[in-house]
């Protein structure tokens, strides 16, 4: 019988030690994936900040970032045998967009909705229903549908927020097609509190990021832009986009009256002259000046020109 409750005790701890093993080894794994700017993953997109991975079919394709998918588009694939839509956009595509907004999910339908460009007709709601995400991270779950040259496509529009961001996997197919096998891949978003602990960054970096921090408080639209290399391009738009933004948009830091901004890198890779850099903007603004709200760096990529660090984009 001792003999018995010896050999018990000793599964237990084997199996104790092995699933702690694991679960280290996952952890770790987690912590050291790197975004898929820096080491592409066929099959897998890894965002740096908020850090979350999701799922997409392997043999898909990536493309560069199209302006027409939707505000804050980062990453985006199409099928092997995708075909030509409108406006340089083939179908079927995925896509993931990261964007700052102060809206509620729920509001996906009302606000965003008429910012998409949707050639064609017949344009509606298939259904716009609160969900979540399988580790019980709250979601929307949107369908569109609309006619273009006499065929149905169908979007399924998946959204989550982290901070003061909004996540949304985006995936649209022709002739109406849309499985279970589709909604999948977008709730496989999966968030990794383990990749968002600040790392040190060279000075000069630092430096950089304080003065932009301090620009973007004063309300200075030439001081905010002088920190933007004129080579620079994000998502397909110029510096000259991001300076009528800057002076115009509602969420623009003028516009939002920021009154504090501290910059948190989770991520830096130095690259040459460049270097990746993704984080977080802390910043208080005339509405939430009680509260900091974390709003993603965004820009993905600073470039040194004449010794002094310029925003660079996310271009390769």
């Amino acid at each position: 019988m001792k003999k018995l409750i010896v050999v018990l005790l000793i599964t237990v701890i084997v199996l104790l030690a092995g699933s702690f093993s694991a679960f280290t080894q996952a952890q770790s794994s987690a912590s050291q994936l790197k975004p898929t700017f820096l080491a592409p993953t066929p099959g897998t997109y890894v965002h740096g900040w908020p850090a979350f991975t999701v799922s997409y079919p392997k043999d898909w394709v990536e493309q560069p970032p199209s302006r027409y998918g939707g505000r804050g588009e980062v990453f985006r694939v199409v099928a092997p045998d995708s075909k030509p839509f409108a406006q340089n956009v083939r179908v079927p595509y995925f896509a993931v967009l990261v964007f700052p907004t102060p809206l509620p999910i729920d509001k996906w339908s009302n606000i965003l909705l008429p910012t998409i460009q949707l050639p064609g007709s017949d344009i509606k709601i298939v259904y716009d229903k609160p969900s979540q995400l399988k580790a019980g991270v709250p979601a929307q779950e949107a369908e569109i549908a609309w006619v273009s040259n006499e065929e149905k496509v169908n979007m399924l529009v998946l959204t989550m927020r982290k901070d003061a961001a909004w996540i949304q996997v985006i995936q649209v197919f022709d002739k109406g097609k849309k499985g279970e096998d589709v909604k999948n891949y977008a709730y496989s978003l999966t968030f990794q509190q383990g990749r968002e602990e600040p790392v040190k960054v060279p000075s000069d970096v630092q430096e950089f990021l304080d003065k932009y921090s301090s620009d973007l408080v004063s309300g200075n639209v030439e001081r905010i832009m002088a920190n933007f290399s004129d080579r620079f391009l994000n998502q397909r738009r110029k510096k000259a986009f991001y300076e009528q933004w800057v002076r115009n948009s509602p969420e623009s830091p003028i516009q939002r009256g920021l009154i504090s901004s501290e910059a948190t890198v989770t991520v830096f890779e130095a690259q040459g002259d460049k270097a990746y850099v993704d984080g977080f903007f802390a910043s208080k603004a005339r509405d939430h000046a009680d509260k900091a709200l974390n709003e993603s760096i965004g820009f993905r990529q600073i470039i040194k020109e004449q010794g002094q660090w310029k925003w660079y984009g996310d271009q390769r």
